[in-house]
């Protein structure tokens, strides 16, 4: 009994170990890559940890805000047309 129990727990780090390295290789690649297009050394930068970028939020974005403070102050210096 304590040599299954064993056996199974040495299966499962073998296996989420595989599973670790099979998923950053094949991020590391891209989809449809070949073995051939894979990275041989680090996948990381060596400047420490990696980036992600994300999309901004409208309302994180200083871009965006900015752009919609000048709307709002373009809308209240133009009175509104009457025909």
């Amino acid at each position: 009994m304590v040599l299954f129990v064993v056996a199974v727990m040495v299966l499962v780090a073998v296996g989420v170990l595989l599973w670790k390295a099979v998923s950053a290789q094949a991020l590391a690649t891209g989809p449809g890559a070949t073995d051939e297009d894979a990275p041989t050394g680090p996948t990381r930068p060596a400047g420490g940890p990696p980036r992600r970028t994300r999309p901004v939020a409208p309302d994180d974005d200083p871009e965006f805000l900015r752009s919609l403070d000048e709307q709002v102050r373009r809308g209240r210096e133009d009175p509104p047309s009457t025909s």
